[in-house]
This record gives C-alpha cells, structure tokens and sequence, in this order.
C-alpha cells in the first residue's frame, strides 16, 4: 500500500515528522535516485534514501509504537548535538531496532523530571503542535529564609523575556530542614524559566525544579533517575487520544506484545518523613 513519504519516515523515527518535512523541502530526501517532493507517495518496492543513506529496509520493517516515560536528570539534554560533549539522556533510552527516539514534551539542559518520547515521530509531531494546551505539574524546592525571618509571598504571575505566565496554583508543602518543597500547577506549559522567575521575584533561592506531571501523564514515585519506563493500557490510550489515535487491534500491524518494564521495583516504605509529592515515606523530602 502507498503511503505518503513524510508520514513514513516519521512513522519509522527517521525523524519527526516536522524535521522531515523540512529535509524534503531541503532535497536531503531521495526517491529512487531522484529528489523526493513534499507530499509524494511511496510503495513497496521504492528505495529511499536520507542525506544519500538507504533507509528503505527499515520502512520495510513492521514498526510497533512505544511510548515512554524518563525520569530526566538535570544537567542533561534529550538527545545530542553535533560538537557538544554534554551528557544526554539518549545513551540510556532502550535500544531499537529500526527506529529512534524522539521528545514528545519538551526539557531544557537544566531542567528535570518527566520526559516522554516516542518511536513514532508522527505521534511526537501531532502532540508537539497540542503541548501549548496541557496541564502541568511541578515540585521546586527552594531554600528555607534566615531563622525569624518570615515567607514572603510567592506570585502567580511572572514576565520572562517578554513573555506573561500565569500559574493557578503555588503551595507551600509540610517539611522540615533547610530546604522546603513547593507545588506549583499551570494550564499549559509555561516558558523556560518562568517557574524559577516566581521565587526569584519573591527572593527565594529555588535549588530544584522538576516537572512530575504532563498533561495525562504522572512521574511515577518509584522511578529513579536516568531510568525509563513503557506507557502501557489507559496511559498509553490517553496519550494516542492527543493525536487523536487510537491503540491498534491485537494481532493488527504495529502491535507488540506488552513490554517488561525498564524502571526499578516500588521501594520499601520506612519510618515517617515526606517527599516532594508531600506523601508519607521513609526518605527525606525531595529523594527519588
């Protein structure tokens, strides 16, 4: 069966389906031996070829959509850079087989937490355009003031580069120490930078910042960092329905069988203490 070029490629993690776009546009793309169009459709027995690579045997593969979710540590970029030797969370994603991964949200170098990736770029493509429009969650902790000194109020509305955000909710959690946990929501993602500017404003000193909920998706507890874990059931279906797609039948091409999750096991309870979640646990607040 014919498919658009684009699509396919996407499909596959050649790229996603922006970037391959743009490589068509650019000539990067062949078909045959010839400069492939915008649009074009392509079948079987067609033999293309990226930056004058043949891929045609990895389109040819029957492809299974992943989703998975990444406890990304700061100080780390999703994926590399030509010319930069900074530590990326690329090198310890689950290897693929005809395939690649690719961000469906976006985490800066400092930035931490939840980062999904799929390997179908058209996925990762149709969520990207939706991001704007998710609900998020973060947990920042900050410094606690001098002793007998008071917390000073903490806004909800911040300008970053020109840029207005808007946070519904900024909560202070229980926590003893040094160092105390905030709970900060927002409707949509909001600019690089923006969470940090609230404390700023207020002359606290935030040392961590770390997104634990994305739209439908939530930052398990018990998921160390630099570790993965597979979207699976309702998750995985939340997920499809931002594109507006749906699981395929079992036994229908691009199905797999469940995978074994990547992550660690659930961690033994101990005495009391809080997390960043403020639950009860037996670590101090803010560990994973």
């Amino acid at each position: 069966m014919d498919e658009r070029l684009h699509k396919l490629l996407a499909r596959h993690g050649i790229g996603s389906l922006r970037q391959v776009e743009e490589w068509i546009r650019a000539g990067r793309v062949t078909v045959n031996g010839q400069i492939a169009e915008l649009g074009q459709r392509v079948g079987p027995g067609d033999r293309v070829a990226v930056d004058g690579r043949d891929v045609s045997k990895r389109l040819a593969a029957p492809s299974a959509l992943r989703v998975i979710l990444c406890h990304k540590p700061g100080g780390e970029m999703a994926r590399g850079r030509e010319g930069d030797d900074r530590s990326t969370v690329e090198t310890r994603l689950p290897s693929l087989r005809g395939g690649r991964w690719l961000p469906v949200n976006a985490l800066g170098f400092g930035e931490e937490g939840l980062l999904v990736l799929s390997n179908d770029g058209s996925l990762a493509g149709a969520i990207a355009r939706r991001e704007g429009e998710l609900p998020v969650e973060y947990r920042v902790r900050v410094l606690r003031p001098r002793d007998g000194d008071e917390w000073p109020r903490i806004p909800t509305e911040v300008d970053v580069d020109g840029e207005h955000a808007v946070f519904s909710v900024v909560e202070r959690l229980e926590g003893a120490g040094t160092n105390v946990w905030f709970r900060v929501l927002s409707g949509r993602p909001p600019r690089r930078g923006a969470v940090r500017a609230l404390f700023d404003h207020a002359g606290l000193k935030v040392s961590r910042t770390m997104l634990v909920r994305w739209g439908p998706l939530e930052l398990p507890r018990d998921l160390p960092r630099g570790r993965t874990r597979d979207v699976l059931g309702p998750d995985l279906d939340a997920v499809l329905s931002l594109a507006g797609r749906t699981r395929p039948r079992r036994g229908a091409p691009g199905t797999q069988s469940r995978p074994r999750p990547s992550g660690g096991g659930r961690k033994k309870r101990g005495a009391s203490g809080r997390d960043p979640r403020g639950r009860t646990t037996g670590r101090r607040s803010g560990g994973r």
